[in-house]
């Protein structure tokens, strides 16, 4: 995606998040329920990074929980 796409669709975003706050301050909301629609460009960790992080994060509580710190 070259600098132009992302510009575009930062704007797109900034548009969708304006119609929306209008709606709801008007009444007239026709925005539907639930999970908001995935951004366009953004990304998927995969389940194994999702573990590498999960599993590093440990380590790094349970270092300092080891030299007697409450937070790192």
């Amino acid at each position: 995606m070259n600098e132009t796409d992302a510009i575009l669709t930062e704007l797109i975003d900034q548009r969708d998040r304006i119609v929306a706050a209008i709606e709801a301050l008007s009444g007239n909301s026709t925005a539907k329920r639930g999970r908001p629609k995935k951004a366009a460009g953004t990304r998927i960790m995969s389940p194994a990074a999702k573990k590498r992080i999960s599993d590093a994060a440990k380590a790094r509580w349970a270092k300092a929980k080891k030299e007697g710190r409450n937070s790192l």
